[in-house]
């Protein structure tokens, strides 16, 4: 049942319960009203005609009596009276055979039972009746026929007044719950259109003080999140996608050199010497340069589930040093020069810290050419360990500068291969760094050099 329906419905039953407690009560009161006043009436009528001296014409004629009257003797038997009504068309006298027990109101039918009469009893009074003294029981008795009619009228005027207000209070709720749901019947129409397809639509806004209002609001921003979910998923998805078929390209290369090395050696075309020492050689450092691919595709792994792994206090400039030294004893070619005013501890892993280093200073070696200076320093700055490593080679262009940190990409991929990487050296740095609650940026122009900056927060010691 729709709520509107399900609203109407319970207006209705809601003022017809209500009209019909009102009538009730309207009606017994009223009732009740009518009744005192006929018992009024009754006893008006004995005390004007005189409880103690029963009237003296009991039997007179008049063209209309409003009360019948019964006398009876102390022995039970009826002695006198008079009918109600018209002189020429009485009224079926009260349905009082004997004289009542006690004194008081009563009600009681008409003999041919079509009238119902409000009656009063004085018992055992000592009376002159007819001029016989003695001991007699007066009734009075006037017609209901007024109360019945006007307890009637009402009860049918409650009646039909409770169904024109139940119909008019089912018209009217249907009308304002129709017109209050309407902002309803627009947010399903939203939400059919959003579960259509169209992520970017959004739910019509409604009052935000009404609770309509809120809920659309709160659904807007339900929708959004779930958008930005899907388009993150969706990214990911493709990233992996990507990422599995790099992968895959960068593992066919050292594997189908293997190979070919492998199946030249087989089919005898590498005799002993010279020839078979170069095969092995190659066949060394396409392994060599496989195996490295793996252990990287193995630390982005363990990044993307670690997140950071385990941490402790670390000395920046320390291990910038010691980086440095490493570097330089690798490779003597590219001069590199440390600049750290003051020592800088950072909450961090130390062996994945350490591979930041060792990945940026091999990347300023391997992509600038022989001779070329490479810069190191570490400095403080607003509550950051800034380490920042700068060469002086060629630079990066300015399409490949927003690339350099996605996976197996490379400015230069065949001078990469001849070198031996992979493209995901920037990749890990860039992994490590956002786990570690950190920023990189890179500054490049061509013709200017290359310089990369990693920033961490300082570690507070107390």
């Amino acid at each position: 049942m729709a709520i509107r329906t399900k609203i109407a419905a319970a207006m209705a039953v809601l003022l017809i319960v209500a009209v019909s407690i009102i009538g009730f009560v309207t009606v017994q009161t009223v009732s009740t009203q009518l009744v005192d006043q006929l018992d009024q009436k009754l006893h008006g009528v004995l005390e004007q005609g005189g409880v103690r001296a029963a009237p003296s014409n009991v039997t007179g004629e008049v063209p209309y009596n409003e009360f019948a009257v019964i006398v009876f003797d102390d022995t039970g038997d009826v002695v006198g009276g008079m009918t109600a009504g018209y002189k020429n068309d009485p009224y079926s006298p009260p349905d009082i055979s004997s004289p009542p027990d006690e004194s008081g109101y009563f009600t009681v039918d008409s003999v041919d039972g079509e009238m119902t009469y409000r009656a009063l009893t004085v018992a055992d009074q000592d009376l002159s009746f007819n001029g016989v003294p003695g001991t007699y029981t007066i009734v009075v008795a006037t017609s209901m026929e007024g109360v019945e009619a006007t307890n009637s009228t009402l009860t049918r005027t409650v009646i039909i007044t409770g169904f024109v207000v139940a119909g008019l209070g089912i018209l009217a709720a249907w009308l304002i719950t129709r017109r209050g749901l309407r902002v309803v019947d627009h947010m399903v129409a939203d939400a059919e259109t959003v579960a259509s397809g169209n992520l970017a639509h959004r739910i019509t806004a409604a009052d935000p003080r009404t609770e309509m209002g809120r809920l659309s609001l709160a659904l807007n921003r339900m929708v959004s999140r779930l958008t930005d979910a899907i388009t993150q998923r969706d990214r990911q998805h493709e990233r992996l996608r990507q990422f599995v078929a790099d992968a895959g390209h960068e593992l066919r290369t050292p594997l189908t050199a293997i190979g070919g090395y492998v199946q030249l050696y087989q089919s005898g075309a590498t005799p002993p010497g010279e020839k078979l020492d170069r095969a092995m050689s190659r066949i060394g450092s396409e392994n060599a340069r496989l195996a490295k691919l793996v252990d990287d595709l193995m630390v982005l792994s363990r990044l993307d589930e670690e997140v950071g792994g385990d941490r402790e206090l670390v000395e920046l400039t320390q291990l910038a040093r010691d980086a440095v030294d490493d570097a330089e004893v690798a490779d003597a070619t590219h001069p590199i020069s440390l600049t750290a005013r003051q020592p800088l501890t950072v909450v961090a892993n130390e062996g994945q810290l350490r591979q930041v280093l060792v990945n940026l200073l091999t990347n300023a070696r391997v992509h600038t050419p022989r001779g070329t200076a490479i810069d190191v320093s570490v400095a403080e700055n607003a509550g950051w360990a800034v380490l920042r490593v700068a060469d002086h080679g060629p630079g990066i262009p300015a399409e490949h500068r927003r690339k350099v940190f996605d996976r197996f990409y490379r400015a230069d991929p065949s001078r990469s291969r001849a070198t031996g990487g992979s493209g995901l050296g920037l990749s890990i740095v860039s992994s490590i760094v956002v786990a570690h609650g950190g920023q990189i940026r890179l500054d490049s122009e061509p013709g200017e050099g290359t310089a990369i900056e990693v920033r961490l927060p300082v570690a507070r010691l107390e």
